[in-house]
């Protein structure tokens, strides 16, 4: 770094480059080629000259949070985790079984040799968490078996998060 030169990354050049506004969605299309059009309303007070200057086809990046009527982020990952927890353990082991990445995480994690269908992924969720059914998790008395189902399930994010980050 030279005495008296700033020097910055992207994330430096992107900050001290953001337009901040607030956007309606007014429309959203789906092209012939697949791609979408999202068409959004800025309010006058908050145009930037930046935006209406630039030539058509001119390319932004753009981050976008939903805010709630008191201005507050809308956290969707919350939402989603609380519908997951709501299907209960049982539906939640038949959604993974047909997930390809969950049959790489038993063979890959686990040693389940040769796992390759929603079948053979099933058997290996009943063998690990000891029930004769999937449908076994959701019943009373089965507290020891859900919990090996929920560790296993949370080993599997924690892998898949590790796999793909």
């Amino acid at each position: 770094m030279r005495k008296g030169l700033e020097v910055m990354d992207l994330s430096d050049l992107a900050r001290r480059n953001t337009i901040s506004l607030e956007v309606k969605k007014d429309g959203l299309t789906q092209r012939q080629s697949g791609d979408w059009q999202l068409r959004l309303t800025i309010a006058a007070i908050d145009m930037d000259s930046r935006i209406t200057q630039a030539a058509m086809g001119t390319r932004f990046a753009c981050v976008l949070v939903e805010v709630n009527d008191d201005e507050t982020p809308v956290d969707h990952a919350s939402m989603e985790r609380d519908k997951w927890r709501d299907l209960g353990p049982a539906k939640q082991a038949g959604m993974r079984c047909k997930e390809p990445t969950f049959w790489a995480f038993l063979r890959e994690e686990l040693q389940y040799a040769d796992v390759a269908d929603e079948g053979h992924a099933a058997d290996c969720v009943r063998h690990h968490c000891g029930v004769a059914s999937r449908s076994d998790l959701g019943k009373p008395g089965l507290t020891d078996e859900r919990q090996k189902w929920h560790r296993l399930d949370y080993d599997y994010q924690a892998w898949r998060v590790n796999e793909n980050g």
